[in-house]
């Protein structure tokens, strides 16, 4: 574990205390719920694994949000302060609030930066959302506005969207017409998916359209992920996404309408699903510079001896909507890991810059981790 320097083995990498984030003392939520914002060195309650992340500044911090079993989220914070790094946690929502090991969905962007993300997360300038749902598999929403704002309630709620608590829900932001943009994927529990994009222009509001009809039920432990690979001043985005569907990842691409793509990878592993529930995810690099890369992230699917948890990388041609020759991922603690959730920073190349966070099981204990493709990882204690 190369992120920690060897003297603080014996006291334990939760030691290290957390990372400097101005944020409110006290934030008022749905209901007036008010939710006192500690800064945590260890979770207190058993977690489940982390389901959504986004990378900060040059990629020298990381936001990542997960639910505890009793219905709390958490968001935690990994900050690299070279040699070492820290790990903070912060709860965002109380008991009761999230349904127990249900998807959760991030995104993040800056108000009046042309390049979309550069700020850091205690600027005015900066902006977030994370979306779960409640105990009626109900879409809800938390706003972060950055300075002393802090989170507050969204307004996705009150459109009562129902989707399938065992598949994924996605969300990426982009700017549109010279406004900001935020657009939610997720399955309907008949299959189908659906896009829901919030518009900053005029009032603002939501509106709903079909990528994928339900003609062929929907994988029932399918993540669905999403990239924009449009640098954020663009005119329009242009969109890739990935999604479960009778055991195989399939793709769509949305240019100036959605389409479908030629991406017919088979998936399927029991023993990940188990353990993590989603088992592919999509990240890019260079969103906010240049061309950008996208790498698609799954698990093995078993039908040989030791493929079963093994992770896949495979660079996505954007214009040919094909995937390239995958390699499979050597990480030095768990070899049997299973994604679930990736992130990838602005700047850097592959694999430099993307951060997984993986169940690991190759000793029959399921441990937590969170990997960096330059081979770094950390285990975390949430479980």
């Amino acid at each position: 574990m190369r992120w920690i320097l060897p003297s603080l083995y014996a006291v334990g990498w939760w030691a290290l205390g957390v990372s400097s984030i101005a944020i409110p003392n006290v934030s008022t939520l749905t209901e007036g719920i008010k939710v006192d914002k500690r800064q945590l060195t260890s979770v207190p309650e058993n977690s489940f694994p982390v389901k959504s992340t986004f990378v900060g500044t040059n990629g020298h911090w990381a936001k990542f949000f997960f639910p505890t079993d009793n219905g709390k989220l958490y968001m935690g914070t990994w900050t690299n302060t070279a040699p070492s790094v820290a790990y903070g946690y912060e709860e965002l929502l109380p008991a009761g609030s999230v349904k127990t090991n249900t998807p959760i969905a991030s995104t993040m962007w800056d108000l009046n930066v042309a390049i979309g993300s550069g700020l850091g997360w205690a600027h005015a300038d900066k902006r977030a959302r994370v979306y779960y749902l409640d105990s009626s598999d109900v879409i809800q929403e938390l706003v972060y506005s950055g300075g002393t704002a802090g989170w507050t309630a969204g307004t996705i709620g009150a459109l009562s969207i129902v989707t399938s608590g065992t598949n994924g829900i996605n969300a990426i932001s982009f700017k549109s017409n010279g406004v900001e943009n935020v657009s939610i994927y997720y399955a309907e529990p008949s299959g189908a998916v659906k896009e829901t994009t919030w518009t900053a222009s005029g009032t603002p509001q939501w509106t709903t359209i079909t990528i994928a009809s339900s003609t062929s039920g929907a994988y029932s432990l399918s993540p669905i992920t999403f990239v924009d690979t449009k640098t954020w001043s663009a005119t329009a985005p242009s969109i890739r996404g990935f999604y479960g569907r009778a055991n195989t990842i399939l793709d769509v691409a949305w240019d100036t309408t959605w389409t479908n793509g030629n991406v017919a990878q088979p998936f399927i592993d029991s023993t990940g699903s188990t353990n993590g529930d989603y088992s592919f995810s999509a990240s890019a690099w260079k969103v906010d510079a240049g061309t950008p890369i996208v790498h698609l992230f799954w698990c093995g699917d078993g039908a040989a001896a030791g493929t079963l948890g093994t992770v896949y990388r495979a660079p996505y041609n954007i214009t040919a909507r094909t995937l390239r020759a995958s390699t499979a991922i050597s990480f030095t603690q768990e070899p049997h890991s299973f994604i679930v959730t990736g992130a990838a920073t602005n700047v850097a190349t592959p694999p430099n810059g993307n951060h997984l966070f993986a169940w690991g099981n190759s000793t029959g204990t399921p441990a937590f981790w969170h990997y960096r493709l330059n081979g770094d990882s950390a285990q975390l204690a949430l479980h």
